[in-house]
């Protein structure tokens, strides 16, 4: 049974074996420090601060819920005074009991941002929680923090004076001063939480399984693939669909870590499938459509999961009380709120129906709760996603078929790699355009290898005309297209090519008619012409009208400005360490789930080794690159016209107060760029390759469930 289950070569087993341990080790100890934590929040972060109020002025906060064993609560501020003024409590359990309590003046300067940490007698572990409003004074002016709404909420609304406030303040629970707690004595706690606004059959049961066994099997059968694949003799066949499944399987685990609706933009990509479900038609382009952004349906599960007041900064925590589960359900059945009036503007409103559609399927057979839907919908985008691991395999062993291996390894590197995984996990248009591109730059190499056949110019002028349509930003990789037909055109040039070349051009031709036509079915009141293949026109217009400042921009993306240059970001540091380093490998919910510094620090030293020990495995194996130029060219040009293409979209003449962009942008080129890295192998020499591929694909286990544990961690303690 063990010759079974660790078969292939011993190389990498024991290279595997080597570079676990230390991880291993690392991953316990994150899971048994002991951490400070919260015993709760009312679910509202300080996206700013939203109400200034004058010296002796009364700000309540009613309709909270104090977990039990807390013993703090704690508001966040800024005095404009100092020191800070001297701040009374009144906390008014719903019994009628009040407790006060008071903090003396502290030295801190104007203007600066403190938190004030009331002290309360120990809340009783039952019941689970008392309901209670907070009342504080503070003797100068202070402004408060949290998070401004465009109306007064329908729910007990804070108040300031006794006037109704625009906004929620923000209020958090803590125990005992002093008190931690490990994740691992937190674990079922942590579990329950997570299970909690999910499709019934999710429970605590369902994460110890994906983490003790789901995840810990997806690794060894990773392992194993790596293993089979280097020893030789495996199917190529076999293989792929062995990394198909380790990818779908992975990304569906994401899907069931990450808090429901708390993906990019995942709010109105779900809206987008639901308007074309419910509506039969794509949300409106139009910002002044009458229709609602959300159909009731969605709005009733965000408002009662508080996404309006906490998915940006990260500073607070989801609901996680059954108390509030509930409520939600007895709303859905009170309200019976509607699925089909929504379809109003929002930002996923400029995208083609491609991907929206392909998960119309899993929203008809899930149940009619949004919860449900979601869920099944980023399933079926897990599958999608998976797409791009398998064609990452097959562009590998098509550049180098004599060792499937390496094929295996830049397949397994996608399938892992934590930022591509979360992005898989989730219903976000970046899925579709990701296994579209990775498709597409496959077709392009087939074809200058092989020559222009007639399925290949079928399949690739099809995607030529498919991938803009699912999103814009695959226009970057036209001109790729355009370097890869003529490099075909100029190697495969008979006359049998021709055949190729003409079901190129007439595939394009009719994806591109079909496309209107759908179009106009989709958005009736829009040109059909363009309301589905509209191009970066803008982008391209600016970048060309400004090329020097074009330059300019991605220098300062990437490396220090220098003294002549015009100013782009005002944000300090190198901007290209956000976008490709933490929003490129580990940021997750919508902005702000990060590792500590270092792990990024040491992420960027290895990004950085790459391209030297490309450089050394090109001059080890100049025969073969001599050979395979063309076809190398165009692997490195595809993620660079990707990233020289989103970066065009962002450019701008001035000075961006804030970074736009993000890693996960560069997706489309996620497949040649793992390709690129298990090249740089060759590094090695061929005795020691084998050795750094195994360790490396190790430490890309252990960081996707890292983040994975990094991700329950931080919604839910």
């Amino acid at each position: 049974m063990l010759a079974a289950v660790f078969a292939g070569d011993r190389r990498v087993w024991r290279a595997a074996a080597i570079a676990a341990v230390p991880l291993l080790c690392l991953t316990a100890f994150y899971c048994l420090r002991p951490q400070d934590y919260y015993t709760g929040t009312n679910n509202v972060e300080v996206y700013t601060y939203v109400n200034q109020t004058p010296a002796g002025q009364r700000v309540c906060v009613p309709g909270l819920e104090i977990p039990a064993n807390t013993a703090r609560i704690r508001l966040q501020l800024i005095s404009l005074t100092s020191p800070r003024p001297a701040m009374k409590m009144a906390l008014a359990y719903a019994d009628g009991h009040v407790v006060r309590s008071f903090l003396p003046p502290v030295g801190v300067p104007p203007n600066h941002i403190s938190f004030a940490d009331f002290r309360i007698p120990l809340v009783p572990a039952h019941p689970a929680g008392r309901k209670g409003t907070v009342c504080i004074t503070a003797a100068d002016v202070v402004n408060w923090g949290g998070t401004p709404l465009p109306k007064v909420p329908a729910s007990a609304p804070p108040t300031a004076g006794g006037r109704p406030l625009l906004g929620r303040v923000a209020v958090w629970y803590l125990p005992r001063i002093g008190a931690q707690h490990s994740y691992l004595a937190q674990a079922g706690t942590i579990l329950r939480r997570a299970s909690l606004f999910r499709p019934g059959f999710v429970g605590p049961w369902l994460y110890v399984v994906i983490l003790l066994v789901v995840l810990p099997l997806l690794a060894l059968a990773s392992v194993r693939c790596l293993a089979t694949a280097a020893a030789g003799g495996a199917r190529s066949r076999h293989l792929a669909m062995s990394l198909f499944v380790i990818a779908a399987i992975n990304f569906a685990c994401w899907a069931l870590i990450t808090p429901p609706f708390q993906a990019p933009d995942e709010v109105d990509h779900f809206a987008y499938t639901q308007s074309l479900v419910e509506r039969g038609e794509a949300p409106s382009r139009n910002p002044a459509s009458p229709l609602g952004r959300w159909a009731s349906s969605e709005a009733l599960a965000l408002d009662d999961m508080s996404f309006l007041t906490d998915h940006q900064v990260g500073d607070t925590r989801l609901p996680w009380t059954v108390t509030q589960r509930d409520r939600y359900r007895v709303q859905v059945a009170e309200l019976r709120p509607s699925a089909s009036d929504g379809g109003g503007n929002e930002t996923a409103a400029t995208h083609g129906a491609i991907y929206y559609a392909a998960l119309a399927p899993a929203y008809v057979l899930a149940s009619n709760s949004p919860l449900d839907q979601l869920t099944l919908m980023r399933m079926t985008s897990a599958l999608i996603g998976a797409l791009t691991v398998l064609f990452a395999f097959l562009l590998a062993r098509e550049l180098a078929p004599g060792r499937q291996w390496l094929a295996v390894l830049a397949a397994l590197l996608v399938a892992f790699e934590p930022m591509y995984g979360f992005i898989s996990g989730s219903v976000n248009n970046d899925v579709g355009v990701n296994a579209a591109a990775a498709a597409f730059e496959l077709l392009l190499i087939l074809m200058v290898r092989r020559g222009l056949t007639l399925r290949l110019g079928l399949l690739a002028g099809g995607l030529l005309i498919v991938l803009p349509i699912i999103k814009g930003t695959a226009y970057s990789l036209y001109p790729v297209a355009a370097v890869a037909l003529l490099a075909t055109l100029w190697r495969h040039h008979r006359r049998p090519d021709l055949v190729g070349l003409g079901a190129f051009a007439a595939s394009a031709l009719l994806v591109r008619e079909i496309s209107v036509n759908l179009a106009g079915i989709f958005r009736p009141s829009a040109a059909a012409a363009t309301a589905q293949t509209s191009s970066p026109s803008g982008a391209v217009h600016e970048v060309f009208a400004h090329p020097l400042g074009y330059a300019a921009y991605l220098w300062e993306v990437f490396l220090p400005r220098l003294s002549f240059m015009a100013p782009h970001f005002e944000t300090p540091g190198i901007p290209g360490f956000t976008i490709f380093v933490e929003r490129g490998w580990a940021a997750f919910g919508w902005y702000d789930v990060l590792f500590p510094h270092w792990v990024y620090s040491t992420i960027l030293v290895v990004m950085l080794l790459v391209p030297l020990l490309a450089v050394i495995a090109a001059r080890r194996e100049w025969s073969f690159v001599r050979r395979n130029a063309l076809e190398l060219g165009l692997v490195v040009l595809m993620p660079v016209a990707v990233i020289a293409g989103f970066e065009a979209a962002f450019y701008t003449t001035g000075t961006r107060p804030l970074i736009a962009e993000f890693g996960r942008y560069a997706f489309p080129g996620i497949a040649p760029l793992a390709v690129l890295v298990v090249g740089a192998l060759h590094a090695f020499g061929r005795r020691w390759m084998v050795f750094a591929g195994a360790a490396l694909l190790v430490a890309m286990l252990a960081l996707s469930y890292a983040s994975q544990l990094l991700t329950l961690t931080t919604f839910y303690t």
